[in-house]
């Protein structure tokens, strides 16, 4: 949207400036005079430059930077990628994706977000009074069940379309546009199915499920250490060298954005760190990933581990002293024991070449469970959904 005001500002720039011509004699501009408009304009294009939150970037880091993103549809040309790194609305949880295409003589852009709640957040940048929007559902994205919605707008010298969906399992928004003189008979929503790239979705990283049995599957995508390596990527990760205190880390170590919150786990008062909050829509500001500190016997703060939840539909929670995080697939309990994070139970699910669940348990209390049967496992896996459901929600402040 700011590409059209940008235009009817111009535009109206040019009729006043056009009047103001005809009123008044030109004058001629004295070398000072020139030297300061020269100068005014420098700074105003510095100033430009610093203000545009995005920059340019390749395909690869774009689909680095987000989970299952999109591609050019075919015949697609101009492929222009970018990505804003710092966006500071209230409802970023990731970087801005952006990609812009030509295609059949129009212009296209696509965004991808990591965004708050659990439905779609706009994130187009286009505000029409929209004559018609429709609920959709795509094909190839969520093996065809993707739900989407789809918007119209008609104007006297452009029309707009526009297709917006929110991926529920990565807690990631979705957008794909387009402005032309004549759309009539055109759907958005084709183009939309076409950006769908199974390469790049999460699903491509491990092998055929047909070629792998639930516990296979299990170990690769929800065991205790595909967790851990979740979480390693996700918390940030902070050096405390010259740290005395919690104190010292929240003021000398964190970032604008990431979040804080003190917490008591097993009796002991530790602290977590968040890469970002969000709001949770009642009243917390809530967090999937965070690094944990304690102090050590000689009172100095040191990383005690890290976690991660799996989408905003999951942000962590505290329950009878432990810290639970979870995803569509996974929950765990944690415990503090002797200074050390354990997981204290792990419950997953998968899903047979039939589409039933199997359920796995695992823990890192030193039993072994290698043959708990998938039943048993299935009632541990509710009954951690309903403890972290019920317990409180992490509440971080968010440093500004």
């Amino acid at each position: 949207m700011k590409k059209y005001l940008g235009i009817v500002v111009a535009g109206v720039m040019t009729v006043a400036l056009t009047a103001c011509g005809t009123s008044q004699p030109a004058q001629e501009e004295t070398p000072a005079q020139e030297t300061q408009a020269e100068t005014s304009e420098a700074q105003e294009a510095q100033e430009t430059q610093v203000a545009n939150p995005w920059r340019e970037c390749t395909e690869e880091e774009a689909s680095a930077a987000v989970p299952n993103c999109f591609s050019a549809p075919e015949g697609a040309t101009n492929v222009k990628w970018s990505i804003m790194e710092n966006n500071l609305e209230e409802y970023a949880l990731s970087p801005m994706v952006q990609m812009q295409f030509d295609l059949d003589g129009m212009s296209f852009t696509a965004r991808e977000q990591g965004t708050t709640g659990e439905e779609y957040t706009d994130i187009s940048g286009m505000y029409y009074d929209w004559a018609l929007t429709d609920d959709a559902t795509l094909a190839n994205w969520a093996d065809g069940n993707m739900p989407a919605k789809v918007s119209v707008y008609v104007g006297d010298s452009e029309n707009v379309q526009k297709c917006e969906w929110f991926d529920i399992e990565t807690g990631y928004s979705y957008f794909v546009g387009v402005t032309a003189k004549d759309l009539d008979g055109f759907d958005i929503q084709a183009i939309a199915e076409q950006m769908y790239d199974y390469n790049k979705s999460e699903a491509a990283k491990i092998p055929d499920d047909d070629a792998l049995d639930p516990a296979t599957l299990n170990e690769q995508e929800s065991s205790i250490e595909a967790i851990k390596g979740y979480s390693e990527e996700s918390a940030p990760s902070i050096d405390t060298t010259g740290c005395n205190t919690f104190t010292d880390i929240v003021d000398k170590k964190l970032e604008k954005g990431m979040g804080y919150a003190n917490v008591t786990l097993d009796g002991t008062d530790v602290l977590l760190v968040c890469s970002m909050a969000y709001d949770n829509l009642d009243g917390n500001m809530a967090a999937i990933d965070a690094i944990i500190f304690g102090y050590d016997k000689d009172g100095a703060p040191y990383e005690i581990g890290k976690v991660c939840s799996g989408g905003t539909a999951y942000p962590l929670a505290v329950a009878d002293g432990k810290l639970f995080t979870g995803s569509n697939r996974w929950f765990c309990k944690y415990a503090l024991t002797d200074g050390k994070l354990m997981m204290m139970e792990k419950a997953s699910v998968q899903y047979d070449s039939e589409g039933k669940e199997v359920y796995f348990y695992e823990s890192e209390d030193g039993g072994d469970y290698t043959t708990m049967d998938s039943a048993e496992a299935g009632k541990i896996y509710e009954g951690l959904y309903e403890e972290m459901t019920n317990g409180e929600i992490v509440n971080f402040t968010v440093v500004e």
